[in-house]
């Protein structure tokens, strides 16, 4: 289901060789974790962070700054400026970007976050744009690389690298992946299956995982297969009224 609307064009994601220089040489402040990262992770790529920044904050602008660039708007871009922008938000009237933005950001993002967990979406927040600070925020920053030129096989196998590393932590949760697989539909339907069938396999118990990858067999033409999938994801939840109404579009139902 398109849970999300696609708001992430297809873009390079590389900044100037001397700032990633720079940050690569910055020192880590204490309060940047590893544990803290990996903690912020799940909590930005599981939660509403990526309605606006997309996915691992690498966006294209459009909703919210994107956080790989190391271009702060609302703080010098050091830990405790970062934290102070999460926790307590920035209203519409004090936006700094040249860019509208619809919505203002909500303290704590509006999610029901605490303390603790503040300072570890802060700790992942410094991390985007200094990648080379954590080996899991680098293999999502290759993961992204790879898919949104196009190189999908790729991005799984560093993905699925990732998850042998890291086998108690998701590279990203199943938010984001849905959400990556939705920037390339319906234009590029065969990418954004393969994202889906690797959500599904990772995720084989939620019903949205198989309701996205029926839509990509939908786009591409193969009714059968998505009437076999909608109707497992219906059955998973029979209470999702898009698989329903799909399921009548395709004459299932």
């Amino acid at each position: 289901m398109r849970t999300y609307v696609a708001l992430v064009t297809l873009i390079g994601l590389a900044w100037p060789l001397a700032s990633a220089r720079a940050q690569e040489m910055e020192a880590v402040p204490d309060s940047v974790t590893p544990e803290r990262v990996l903690a912020g992770s799940v909590t930005f790529n599981g939660g509403s962070c990526i309605v606006c920044h997309a996915v691992a904050g690498r966006g294209s602008g459009r909703w919210a700054p994107d956080l790989s660039d190391g271009e702060w708007l609302h703080s010098e871009g050091d830990f405790d400026g970062i934290w102070s922008t999460i926790y307590w938000g920035v209203k519409k009237e004090d936006f700094k970007a040249t860019k509208p933005r619809r919505f203002e950001m909500h303290p704590k993002g509006g999610m029901p976050i605490e303390w603790e967990q503040v300072r570890e979406l802060a700790a992942y927040v410094w991390t985007i744009s200094r990648p080379n600070t954590h080996p899991m925020v680098a293999k999502q920053t290759q993961f992204l690389e790879l898919a949104r030129v196009g190189e999908v096989d790729e991005a799984i196998d560093i993905f699925r690298q990732a998850q042998r590393d890291y086998p108690e932590h998701w590279l990203l949760q199943e938010p984001s992946l849905n959400r990556l697989g939705y920037e390339f539909m319906p234009a590029w339907a065969q990418m954004a299956q393969k994202i889906f069938e690797l959500t599904v396999d990772l995720f084989p118990d939620s019903w949205n995982a198989y309701d996205s990858l029926a839509e990509s067999y939908m786009v591409l033409g193969d009714d059968r297969k998505a009437v076999e999938l909608y109707e497992k994801s219906v059955a998973m939840n029979p209470e999702n009224t898009n698989g329903l109404d799909k399921l009548k579009e395709l004459g299932a139902r």
